[in-house]
């Protein structure tokens, strides 16, 4: 995915124990800026871009935001980049997550925060 620096943003650590409201909700900031950027490319996520995305909504509905942020981190490597063996595992899974569905379930995790 291009232009990860937009995405990513340049904050503290990520091994605090617990994120705060204001960390969970940057969090789902930088979750929400990948799927706008899938939607303004007019396409799904790739198998690599799916997976990352499905286990940092896992990640944060089990409020394991460090480790949701480092799955989002994971998503925005370029294809060109991405460990093959890895990549090539993701691939034997089928595509199941739409950028709605995967918005939905956001919305989801977004709805316990409050």
């Amino acid at each position: 995915m291009a232009q990860r620096d937009d995405i990513l943003p340049t904050t503290g650590p990520l091994d605090e124990a617990r994120y705060s409201v204001e960390k969970k909700v940057a969090v789902h900031a930088m979750f929400e800026t990948i799927l706008n950027r899938l939607d303004e490319m007019q396409r799904l996520p790739d198998h690599w871009e799916e997976t990352c995305l499905v286990h940092a909504l896992s990640f944060m509905e089990a409020g394991l935001y460090a480790r949701a942020r480092i799955e989002l981190e994971s998503c925005t490597i370029p294809a060109g980049q991405r460990p093959s063996w890895r990549e090539d595992q993701m691939k034997r899974n089928p595509q199941r997550y739409t950028v709605a569905r995967l918005r939905l379930r956001l919305d989801g995790v977004k709805a316990d925060l409050r």
